[in-house]
């Protein structure tokens, strides 16, 4: 992966955003919570050019709607896709629950989101034993290869979904 633009997320991005890798990129909210964001590369559909992306609480602390934390988060997501106009795959956190609420609350960011036309959003919710799990695909429209890679994401979560007993 590339590295995102500092700079440029920092001119636009209500919060300060910091990393220490090109894997992780940190801020803090008015709240005193620290988000850490990351891209993984992820092989679960495609070989390359996906990656996985995550939003961490890393202080674990409750944090009130803060549409500062929407905007940074796509700043930063913005930012991912102008260094690696690739596939990004949002899977929410399942530990505490929660998965649901948080894929609930991404949607509502992301119909929020002021240039949300220029890129193509598709769910999925996939039932593992008692576990619901959700994710998210998130490709540029301009991505050459967009109808591939819609019809691999629904391909997958059609067989994961549709599992023999």
């Amino acid at each position: 992966m590339k590295a995102l633009n500092l700079s440029r997320i920092n001119l636009i991005s209500p919060y300060t955003v910091w990393n220490t890798t090109n894997e992780y990129y940190y801020f803090k909210t008015d709240t005193g919570a620290v988000f850490k964001i990351g891209f993984m590369d992820d092989y679960s559909i495609w070989q390359k050019g996906a990656y996985q992306f995550l939003i961490i609480n890393e202080s674990d602390t409750p944090s009130p709607l803060d549409r500062k934390l929407r905007d940074t988060i796509f700043c930063i997501i913005s930012s991912f896709f102008e260094a690696n106009p690739e596939i990004l795959l949002y899977i929410c956190e399942t530990g505490d629950g929660k998965q649901e609420f948080r894929s609930r609350l991404f949607v509502r960011w992301f119909n929020a989101y002021a240039n949300k036309n220029a890129y193509y959003l598709e769910t999925a919710e996939i039932q593992e034993g008692k576990t619901k799990n959700f994710a998210a695909l998130i490709v540029q429209k301009s991505n050459p290869r967009l109808i591939e890679i819609l019809e691999e994401f629904r391909e997958t979560i059609c067989i994961l979904t549709n599992k023999p007993k």
